[in-house]
């Protein structure tokens, strides 16, 4: 299949890239920019810009898009409610409509357990209510609606993925448990602020990748969006111990504060995606923590 990836440099996206390569896929991958790399497989782009990418869509006779290009967390572009909207809505619009167009056998958008804001106890379903708190959260929300809007109106074959956090080489926004591999490598502490009652919902980049192709590939499938997750809820004493049996020199610290998203989100359900299209997540914390030292690689 030829596939484009959007968000090509980032993480999900890198590990895509090698993924779609290994079984035998042609992938063209686009981001605004490098990140410093000398990554020649890579089209700088930004998904805003109508004409570049028209030209790319008739010069290249995609067969799929996996979009993974966006802000890419309620972390990032905080103050500026309209580059989140104009990136992550416009931008998906925009590569909606071209994949129309082109007549694209599949698009799959990623979409995030944000869409979901503050649940509290409830166990997440894909049946639960879409709240989001942050217009990051919000912009998600809207490029779900899009792509299922599309598929009603136009045929297109496309479907959501609502990814937990998603941790794993390449990732260059804050994440405590890159950190801690890190700093355990470089024999220092790991001081993490944190509720010790808040719940995280961690998922390992190669878990994340291994549904999206799951879901580029398949036949037909019997829903628009899907959970996907480690299917573990673990709180950060629990997290801290878990790296300290997995990760030689680990020595996280906690410290009284909040985390940088604070939606309580008690239980995020996997078992739609994995009755559907038999996935199911290879990667527990600790076995993810290993996976993500071995393959630590500059970001």
């Amino acid at each position: 299949m030829n596939v484009l990836v959007t968000g090509g440099a980032g993480m999900i996206g890198m590990s895509l890239r090698e993924a779609l390569t290994e079984k035998g896929h042609m992938v063209t991958a686009i981001d605004v920019t490098e990140f410093g790399r000398d990554d020649p497989g890579l089209e700088i782009m930004s998904i805003t810009d109508s004409a570049a990418l028209a030209d790319l869509f008739a010069r290249k006779a995609f067969d799929a898009v996996i979009h993974c290009g966006a802000i890419s967390g309620p972390m990032m572009a905080q103050g500026e409610p309209m580059k989140i909207v104009e990136v992550n809505i416009d931008g998906t619009a925009l590569l909606l409509d071209l994949a129309r167009r082109h007549g694209l056998r599949r698009f799959v958008f990623c979409s995030s357990i944000s869409v979901y804001g503050n649940v509290g106890k409830t166990a997440i379903t894909e049946d639960t209510p879409l709240r989001p708190t942050s217009v990051y959260g919000a912009s998600k929300v809207a490029g779900e609606q899009l792509v299922q809007a599309f598929t009603a109106e136009y045929g297109l074959s496309g479907v959501s993925l609502r990814i937990g956090r998603v941790y794993g080489p390449y990732r260059r926004g804050n994440c405590h448990l890159a950190t801690l591999i890190r700093d355990a490598a470089a024999g220092e502490m790991t001081e993490i602020p944190c509720d010790p009652e808040f719940l995280y919902h961690y998922v390992y980049v190669d878990d994340v990748v291994e549904a999206q192709i799951a879901v580029l590939t398949a036949d037909e499938f019997s829903f628009s969006a899907y959970n996907v997750g480690s299917g573990e809820a673990l709180t950060m004493p629990q997290i801290a111990e878990i790296a300290r049996t997995a990760i030689p020199g680990a020595n996280p610290t906690l410290v009284a504060g909040a985390d940088d998203v604070p939606d309580v989100q008690t239980a995020f359900d996997v078992s739609r995606i994995a009755a559907d299209l038999a996935w199911r997540p290879r990667f527990d914390l600790a076995s993810g923590l290993r996976a993500h030292q071995r393959a630590l690689r500059p970001i």
